[in-house]
């Protein structure tokens, strides 16, 4: 996740900048501050205030000014100075945006306490300057905070070149215009490297708690090897600094030049750190928080950061066997509950979308396949031998150059893409982005799929003429035949289950709460001996079975006998097309709590744990072929 950009024309008055002096008291959730706007076309001036604030005064070039209860400063003159003081308190029942199984609390946006900060840039916790429609204008910010004794606080933007990355910093200043400040902090203990990159050096910090601070060697780490690894692809960091901060709360949401990570997440360091965590967030420095999004054109950075790190490191790390898995992935889970795809990718996010606008696995995943066909057209086929030499990353370089600071739509990725070959027509790539950007395009695995010009679709069809195979690579965008999907837990709840769950578990009843929510279906999601006893018949008719005997398992053609021993599986269900068969079993009491995480695993057929490592994980492919007519 990543706090977007805001930005509209407006007529009328226009804003440069504006400041913030703030102090805060986690004792009792006060905020007060002033702020001073400077004006450069004059105007009536809009601002909003969260409902939990008041303005205490207003002046004008220092004349005072009676708002009437209006939120509106009428007159103001060009190049004036506008001073609004204002107090509030902020806050929010934390604990009841968690849920189990969710590593985001969304209900949380301007919350002041003694278990930490956390100020979004769009709770309007401050006076935010906004045009005639309500959006907040995009200028230049700065923030000074009143020092809390044993506090570290970040704020958007850069830190004043007098801070040391080793102690507080209480000031901050952005180095190109935004449209809000965050502020985010809590009693941390802080650590810092300086990384080189070819643009310069880049400050990485990380705050934790006491509890979790034996955790910041990995997370500086990680910071170090992203930094390098994605500057020469697509540019210099766009801040001073990346800040890796402990939220007190389940997130994992971008800032300029910061991040908040959620306690659990931090603490499952190093099993967190892989692709999609921290890397998705330090890339919204990028796009999101450099690149900004024109709201007006749908919201294009989800869906290019994902690229880049959810699949863009896979590829680039682990090579083309991790890709094609990761490509196959997003093809299954879209296959295996089909509304997911509901509406076109450039309806995600935008102001104006043509219905109700699509939602995440249209703006995430859906939208980073988009990037990786347009990799495979830019390379004119599969690409060179290392991913790091796509021509797409000539494309993002060119774009994140050309418009860091600027807010851009889908028509400035599509021609930073078509410069990449200069000697074609502007608008070759018109009916790509037609089709997978503008309309919405769903095709369906079927003998007789053709691919859109300029793209290419892979087929292999027996010498023998009795079968064919379309798009063995998973290169192409499309529905799967059930008959084709992979079996995962996702199907399973998905398509509706009934929960059977043996009593007496060794769990605690945390882990198991959220089952009692699961929408009942024909499905069946099997917890325990007796209840996967109970569906012994059909469990073993069911290809890529499981058999579970003696205190030990075999699934995937592997027997685990260990005490520590868990695993959860799916096949399809032999009795009931289109359903699924969901089993979990510990060999001992430890792998149990194995059962708090299987939300997490929507991808695979099997998960094999042993105590708290993972030890197997794998897809399970059904033959891919289709009969061909005689």
């Amino acid at each position: 996740m990543f706090s977007v950009i805001l930005v509209a024309a407006c007529a009328g008055v226009t804003v440069q900048s504006q400041h913030l002096d703030v102090s805060l008291d986690p004792a009792t959730g006060l905020v007060r501050g002033s702020c001073v706007i400077d004006v450069e076309q004059g105007g009536d001036l809009r601002f909003n205030i969260n409902d939990a604030a008041r303005i205490d005064g207003v002046t004008v070039d220092g004349s005072p000014r009676d708002l009437g209860g209006t939120t509106v400063i009428q007159d103001v003159p060009s190049s004036g100075k506008v001073r609004m003081d204002w107090s509030g308190t902020f806050r929010e029942d934390v604990a009841s945006g968690e849920r189990v199984g969710q590593i985001h609390n969304f209900s949380v946006n301007a919350h002041v306490g003694e278990d930490g900060v956390f100020l979004s840039d769009g709770s309007n916790w401050y006076p935010q300057p906004v045009d005639q429609d309500g959006v907040p204008f995009l200028r230049e910010m700065s923030i000074s905070i009143k020092p809390l004794d044993g506090w570290t606080l970040v704020a958007s933007g850069n830190p004043s070149p007098a801070c040391s990355p080793s102690d507080p910093c209480w000031s901050y200043r952005t180095p190109r215009p935004v449209d809000g400040m965050a502020v985010v902090g809590n009693r941390h203990e802080v650590t810092h490297r300086i990384v080189p990159t070819e643009f310069g050096p880049v400050e990485v910090t990380v705050h934790l708690t006491p509890e979790h601070a034996d955790k910041a060697g990995y997370y500086l780490d990680a910071a170090d090897e992203y930094l390098r690894l994605y500057t020469p692809l697509i540019g210099a960091y766009p801040y001073q600094r990346f800040a890796i901060i402990e939220n007190f709360f389940s997130s994992g949401f971008a800032f300029p030049g910061f991040t908040v990570l959620g306690p659990r997440v931090v603490g499952m360091a190093p099993r967190s750190l892989k692709p999609g965590y921290l890397d998705h967030e330090m890339l919204h420095a990028w796009w999101g928080n450099g690149v900004y999004v024109d709201p007006n054109d749908g919201n294009w950075c989800e869906a290019l950061t994902s690229y880049c790190t959810n699949y863009g490191r896979r590829a680039l790390e682990d090579g083309p066997v991790a890709a094609r898995a990761y490509r196959r992935g997003l093809l299954n889970k879209v296959s295996l509950d089909p509304s997911l795809d509901d509406g076109p990718l450039g309806d995600f996010g935008s102001a104006n979308p043509s219905g109700g606008g699509p939602d995440r696995f249209v703006g995430y995943d859906k939208g980073a396949f988009v990037f990786m066909m347009l990799e495979d057209v830019l390379d004119e086929g599969p690409g060179p031998a290392s991913h790091a030499d796509s021509a797409i990353w000539r494309a993002l370089r060119d774009l994140s150059a050309r418009h860091c600071g600027a807010r851009i739509g889908w028509a400035e990725i599509q021609a930073a893409a078509e410069r990449t070959h200069p000697d074609r027509p502007d608008g070759w790539l018109d009916p790509f982005f037609d089709a997978w950007v503008r309309e919405h395009t769903v095709p369906m695995t079927e003998i007789g799929l053709t691919a859109i010009a300029p793209q290419r679709l892979h087929t292999i069809e027996d010498p023998g003429g009795m079968w064919v195979e379309i798009d063995p690579d998973c290169r192409h965008y499309r529905l799967l035949p059930h008959e084709q999907t992979s079996p995962t837990i996702a199907g399973t709840l998905g398509t509706g289950a009934r929960v059977r769950i043996d009593g007496g578990l060794p769990a605690a009843e945390d882990v198991t709460a959220w089952m009692a929510d699961v929408e009942p279906g024909e499905s069946v999601l099997l917890v325990g001996p007796e209840s996967i006893a109970a569906h012994a018949d059909r469990i073993a008719r069911a290809d890529d079975t499981v058999v579970i005997e003696g205190g030990a398992f075999t699934v995937a053609g592997t027997r685990w006998d260990g005490p520590r021993q868990s695993f959860l599986h799916t096949m399809h269900d032999p009795d009931h097309e289109g359903r699924y068969i969901t089993v979990f079993y510990s060999n001992g009491e430890e792998g149990w709590d194995r059962l708090r995480f299987i939300w997490y695993y929507g991808k695979d057929t099997t998960v094999v744990w042993d105590g708290d490592d993972t030890v197997l994980r794998r897809a399970h492919e059904p033959d891919a072929t289709l009969p061909l007519p005689e």
